[in-house]
Formats: structure tokens, sequence, C-alpha cells
């Protein structure tokens, strides 16, 4: 697979943020605590402007917005402007909030048209200097969103008469669609939280044709024994899949002497293992539509590879890579095709353990390795450290990892995939 070497960019992570409507607005930059001593925030706004991230290219390519947060040092130095306007939303925390000499160049920023938004804080935000210049606000829960005193400053702002200017809110942690609609109902348009990754079940949807054969050889390239010339013969059936592999394979990215011509070669070149991730995420990239999916296509693929790389360092568990692989792959494929779990995992060579704890139908062996890696998404750092603590595992270590398949998960997509 890529190599994914920059130190810079194992410490970022995206999360998406979506408008109502779950289309994807942008996404926020962030760094993972205990992943580096003394690197924290503030620093991703030079790790991305430096070309450290490695999903810039796409984002900036589908003109999505990027959050990101700077330092004092950074803002007063107008780093920011080294990303196009339309694109930069420059987070501003309480400590430069309240620092007038910011002012100007936050001016100046915004006037060129980069958007400024104030991460809210009770106490700095409403009478903070920033803040006549800001137009977006950013608020860590959903319960801060009735807060009188933010109520009050989103009235004031949006009152023509005074010379204030309205203000979009972005709200994170949105657990379930009524906390959504809630805050719809609040007037707040932006969101982030596991919300999205909820199924919606459509009554009555079946799975089209060509979602049905991804899945049947998905199925194949699953078998325990599979035959290798076989499969080279499907796979060049398929004109598509034929031609996506031997782009990615004759990428800069891997630096083949020659030129690899047959599927064959890539199996034999590349290893049966290397090449089944990436078939598992083109034929799941091809089963996804629209905007949502393409999120939960990545998010899969970021919890397949952080427990296939849990369970590989920590081999005294009885769980192999593989299967830790699949049960992170497949955990969010009922939200991807909008078709019950039981349904979507018909076809698929999983054990009736595997399918219980992807149905969530109950207890199972695999519980606490999915409960650490929904701590790790709800960024619920108390829940992690439980989950770490009863695994025995090394906090440090297991947050690095988490982040190295966030970035793992983006490069796949971006050099081989649908990004």
């Amino acid at each position: 697979m890529p190599a994914t070497s920059a130190e810079n960019l194992l410490l970022l992570s995206r999360n998406p943020v979506f408008s109502a409507a779950k289309s994807v607005w942008g996404y926020e930059i962030q760094a993972t605590s205990g992943t580096a001593p003394g690197q924290g925030d503030i620093d991703v706004g030079s790790a991305v402007i430096s070309g450290d991230y490695v999903g810039l290219k796409t984002i900036l390519a589908r003109n999505k917005k990027m959050l990101l947060a700077y330092s004092a040092e950074q803002l007063a130095h107008l780093v920011p402007r080294a990303l196009p306007p339309h694109c930069s939303v420059i987070l501003v925390t309480p400590a430069c909030q309240q620092d007038p000499a910011l002012l100007p160049a936050l001016q100046l920023m915004a006037s060129e048209g980069h958007t400024v938004a104030l991460e809210w804080n009770q106490r700095v935000t409403p009478s903070a200097p920033a803040l006549d210049v800001a137009s977006m606000l950013c608020l860590a829960a959903p319960e801060m969103a009735a807060d009188p005193i933010l109520l009050d400053v989103l009235v004031r702002c949006a009152d023509p008469a005074a010379g204030g200017t309205a203000k979009v809110c972005l709200v994170r942690g949105v657990a379930t669609r009524c906390e959504l609609e809630n805050l719809l109902t609040l007037g707040i348009t932006l969101f982030q939280g596991r919300f999205f990754k909820t199924a919606e079940i459509i009554p009555g949807r079946k799975l089209s044709s060509h979602q049905n054969s991804r899945l049947q050889l998905l199925r194949v390239i699953e078998g325990d024994d599979p035959d290798l010339d076989a499969l080279a013969r499907t796979i060049q059936s398929d004109v598509t899949l034929s031609y996506r592999l031997l782009t990615y394979l004759n990428s800069p990215a891997f630096g083949f002497m020659r030129k690899i011509d047959s599927i064959r070669q890539a199996i034999t070149l590349l290893g049966w293992i290397n090449v089944r991730n990436w078939l598992r995420a083109v034929l799941l990239a091809d089963m996804t539509q629209g905007e949502l999916q393409g999120e939960l296509l990545h998010l899969s693929l970021w919890r397949g590879r952080f427990l296939e790389r849990l369970v590989a360092k920590n081999d005294y568990w009885d769980f192999r890579p593989d299967e830790m692989f699949l049960i992170g792959m497949f955990s969010l494929l009922d939200a991807i095709l909008g078709v019950p779990m039981a349904e979507a995992l018909a076809c698929l060579p999983l054990t009736e353990a595997q399918k219980k704890a992807l149905a969530d139908t109950g207890p199972t062996e695999y519980a606490p390795l999915l409960y650490l890696m929904a701590a790790f998404e709800d960024s619920d750092k108390a829940a992690q450290d439980r989950a770490m603590q009863e695994l025995s595992l090394d906090p440090d270590a297991a947050r690095r990892l988490h982040i190295e398949a966030g970035a793992w998960a983006t490069a796949i997509l971006e050099v081989g995939g649908k990004e």
C-alpha cells in the first residue's frame, strides 16, 4: 500500500462537517492528543500548509472547507493566507480571541475571503475583540446550543441596526437524529458527530445488480484459500477494475522499475494480501453513492485498518488481523447500502459471532475492541482510558495506531480508490 511516512501526517485526522441535508460542508483537521509530546492542534495549520497531510489534494479538488486551528504567532504572521481563501476556515481559540493585537490580521484575512471561526467559550467569546470579524462559532457539544448567553450573542450579532454580522454555528458531538432535529429548531446549520453513521433503512429497498455483483466478488476474495489464477481472470474480465488496479500500481506511489501490464503480475509483485486490501476498498467504493456514503466508506476502512493493526501489535489475543479488518470494514455496510445489516451480510463469508457483532444483536468477544473503536471516534478520552486499561494497551501506542489507520484510509482512497 502507499507509504505515509511524513511524521506530521500521522498526527492528523479529518472529521467531516455536515449540513442538515448530510452533505459534506468541509473537514476539521485535527491533531490527536497523546500522539506526540508538545504537539497540539495549533500545529495542524502549518502541517497541512507544508503538504504533510495526504488528504489535502482531495479536499481542495472537491472545493470543501478546511477548519484549522492556528497559534497566535501563526495568525500574526498571516500563515492561513497560504491556503485558498474559499476553502480556508480559521479556527481562533479562546486564548487568541482575547488578543486585540491579532484583530488586524483577522480582519485582513476575512476581507480576503477567509472564514474566521471562534471556538465558543461562554466566559471569553461574548466580549472578545474577534467576535465582530468572525462569521462562525464552533460549539463543543449539543447542549451548548441552548446556552442563553450564546442565544443572546446570536440575536445581537444578527441585528443589522447594531452593525453585527450573523453567525453560522457548528455543533460537534451530535450523536442521534433527535439531537440533530432539536438543533435544527435552534437554527443550527452545521454538525459533527456519530449521527451520520446511523443507518437509514429505506423500506422496500433492494440492492442493485451492480451492488450485488460487488458483494459476490467480496465473498470470493475473502475465501480462506483463494485460487489466485481464477481471481486474476475474474478481475481481468472486469474492465473497470483492471484499469484502476493497473493505473494504481503504475503510479509513482510504488515506483516499480518496469510497467505492470497484467493482473497476475500485479498480484505476484504486490502480494495477494495487499491486492486484496485494495480490492476491498475499491469494491466498497463502487457500492457507495453520494458524499455521505463516501465518508462512511472512509470510516469503514479506518476502522478496519485500526482493528487489524491493533490485533497485529498485540498478538496475545486469539483474533486474526485479517478477521478484525473485515469486522471494521463491514461495520457500516448497512448505512452505506441503506438495507438492514442482516441482509447486507447475508452473502459474505463471516462466522455467526462476527455477524452478531456487526448486527449488534448481543454481547460478543469482540465487544471490548469495538467499544475502544467507538471511544476514539467520539473523542471520549475517559472511555478510551477505561477501554485501554481493560485491554492492557499502551495508550500512546494505541492512539498512534488509530491516527495511522486514518492516514492509511485517506491514502488508499486518494491514490487508488474513489476519493
